[in-house]
């Protein structure tokens, strides 16, 4: 449209309007981001322009959009059904008289399903076939599976796989329990136990699974230390296991290894900066709505304390929360500071977004860091580790440790002959609370003195710390009789219920 005859009014509001138009353009991108379907190749990149060899110039036609490549299992499956489509076309006659009005026509994805039915089929003839041939002495047994994993999952020789597969797990031992055990040795990436789905694996009485680490270097720790080891009465038999993705927070992080992952306290200063020690109490009163001491010489103070202060970046451990910070920093970098004012706007209300308001808190300090670095030329992976000021006379900002998780659990963290001794079971710091929580409030009824054998039972693994915590509530001098009584009678239970067929229950006759 021209802008001739027109007032400055009115090519301000245009101009206006069309700013608009691509601000929601730019927002609905930025949603539809997180609406796709989750799968292993739903990831997004941003064109750039190509060259053309032949004709000496770049093309730019498409510089600055998004592509999203499609699964190939997506395009297997519609060109299968394409194929079967045209199967069904080419073997049906011209001449064939048209279908009633009343039979129903199978789509292409039924058609596809019957396919795939077909050859499950098939393929459970051939292993009943080979069944009867085995048992007649004409096949040779079937390899041992609690050694070797499934197809897919097994060794390919990758040095760098830090996924270790486990074999001979006991069928009542829990993804908790394996976390608990392995998390020993440094920061777990996921935990997987295959369980049974049928009635000849049920039978076999164990497990299987896979436990993997962040770094390499743990995984070794924990083959060396656990391989062999009996875990609940089951000889542990580890193996390297194919790799797996490696997530960028882990699922479970040890509590040696937590401290430098905790923000620090807050302060009350922008950003949560940290004052220097002498400096902590002398921090001037500030009104409520206002930025700065009202009074020149707290004005100073202020000033002073603020510019010897240290930002401390800690990288958030929740991956939704740091998986959006991420993506807001890409759209901010493409779109500008407007995109930022347009999010903030619309999702003032939702608690997802709470990061751009509240700049006291860990996650905003690392989205302000993340995009100050990203625009220093960092990488998304990589960045640079010196101190820096971001502002001119304000605090020093100190980036967060560079793969902190994937680089390897310190040796000066890890006790490994402590954790060998431990492998047979030991209580987590909640069960402990839990047990001591039980036999506190401990009282001479059948309800409660049931319900603390039952607990002691199930935890059989870790008899050794449940009878000597038992034992050290005993003798406690200023115990009320009633209760003394009570974790007696606790006691009695436990030993009478021993002999029962429980996991571990005999553990407790040698306790």
């Amino acid at each position: 449209m021209s802008s001739r005859g027109l007032s400055k009014k009115e090519i301000e509001e245009l101009r206006k309007k069309e700013e608009e138009e691509a601000a929601a353009h730019v927002f609905k991108e930025f949603v539809e981001t997180f609406q796709e379907v989750p799968s292993t190749t739903s990831k997004v990149w941003v064109k750039a322009g190509t060259y053309d060899a032949g004709a000496r110039k770049e093309d730019t036609s498409e510089r600055g959009k998004l592509y999203k490549p499609t699964s190939r299992l997506e395009e297997k499956r519609s060109a299968s059904e394409a194929d079967v489509v045209r199967s069904l076309a080419r073997s049906e006659p011209p001449g064939r008289p048209k279908k009633k009005s009343g039979d129903k026509k199978k789509s292409n994805l039924e058609l596809f399903k019957e396919e795939l039915r077909q050859i499950q089929e098939e393929r459970s003839e051939r292993h009943k076939y080979k069944n009867v041939l085995r048992d007649r002495g004409v096949v040779g047994p079937e390899p041992v599976m609690d050694v070797i994993p499934d197809v897919g999952s097994y060794d390919t020789g990758d040095p760098n796989t830090t996924n270790l597969y486990l074999g001979n797990l006991n069928p009542k031992i829990t993804e908790q329990q394996l976390m608990e055990i392995f998390g020993r040795y440094g920061p777990l990436a996921s935990i997987k136990i295959m369980w049974p789905r049928s009635d000849e694996e049920k039978a076999r009485g164990r497990n299987c699974g896979f436990v993997a680490f962040m770094s390499r270097k743990d995984g070794e720790r924990a083959l060396r230390c656990i391989n062999g080891k009996e875990i609940m009465n089951y000889e542990m038999k580890l193996g390297w296991g194919k790799a797996v993705v490696i997530p960028p927070v882990p699922i479970y992080i040890p509590p040696s290894l937590q401290q430098p992952c905790k923000p620090p306290p807050p302060s009350g200063l922008p950003f949560n900066a940290q004052p220097p020690r002498h400096l902590a109490n002398k921090i001037p009163r500030i009104r409520p709505g206002e930025y700065y001491p009202s009074d020149a010489g707290d004005k100073q103070l202020y000033d002073q304390i603020l510019s010897q202060s240290i930002v401390k970046v800690v990288i958030p451990t929740e991956r939704n929360i740091l998986m959006l910070i991420h993506r807001m920093v890409e759209f901010v970098i493409r779109e500008g500071p407007m995109f930022e004012a347009i999010i903030m706007n619309k999702e003032m209300n939702n608690p997802y977004f709470r990061f751009l308001f509240e700049n006291q808190s860990p996650a905003h300090v690392y989205y302000r860091w993340k995009l100050f670095s990203m625009l220093q030329g960092d990488s998304p992976k990589t960045w640079n580790l010196e101190d820096f000021r971001m502002f001119k006379g304000g605090s020093v900002w100190r980036p967060p440790v560079m793969n902190l998780y994937t680089a390897g659990m310190p040796d000066d963290l890890v006790d490994e002959e402590d954790a060998k001794e431990n492998i047979r079971g030991t209580l987590s710091n909640n069960q402990r609370d839990r047990l001591e929580e039980l036999i506190r409030n401990l009282c001479p009824s059948r309800r409660s003195v049931g319900e603390a054998m039952a607990w002691c039972l199930e935890h059989a693994e870790a008899a050794g710390e449940v009878a000597g915590c038992l034992a050290e509530a005993l003798a406690q001098p200023k115990t009320e009789p009633a209760r003394r009584v009570a974790r007696l009678y606790l006691l009695s239970d436990i030993l009478h219920n021993a002999g029962a067929k429980l996991t571990n229950a005999s553990a407790y006759r040698g306790a």
